[in-house]
């Protein structure tokens, strides 16, 4: 699994916005002003962050040892994949990352909902 792989996912979600912050070596993937995904950048063990039920949370962590309680968030509602040498295929991850999309989505209020073009 690769950044770029990861990218292409992102930002084929419906208005999603790429952002680089370099003072934390990281990407970060919003929906209006909230964030869905984070890729950070180190060459040992890159992963990203990204949102999902707490329910599905707990059986991820415990049925993929790739995934973990998130780095630096909310560890009820965000994980951490090591993509690196993950054995998580491009469909999963494109489904982990859709999901983290209508997550944040949803969240939103009803005004930034119509303001966004929803494309699905």
């Amino acid at each position: 699994m690769t950044f770029e792989t990861i990218e292409k996912i992102a930002l084929k979600q419906p208005n999603a916005v790429k952002e680089y912050k370099p003072s934390w070596d990281s990407t970060l993937f919003w929906i209006g002003n909230r964030m869905f995904l984070l890729i950070m950048h180190d060459d040992e063990t890159p992963m990203m962050n990204f949102k999902n039920d707490s329910f599905i949370n707990i059986h991820l962590r415990e049925n993929y040892k790739d995934i973990t309680a998130a780095y630096h968030m909310n560890k009820k509602h965000w994980n951490t994949l090591y993509y690196k040498h993950t054995i998580i295929g491009a469909d999963f991850l494109e489904q982990l990352i859709r999901e983290s999309y209508e997550i944040v989505f949803d969240s939103l209020t009803k005004k930034q909902k119509e303001t966004i073009k929803r494309e699905f």
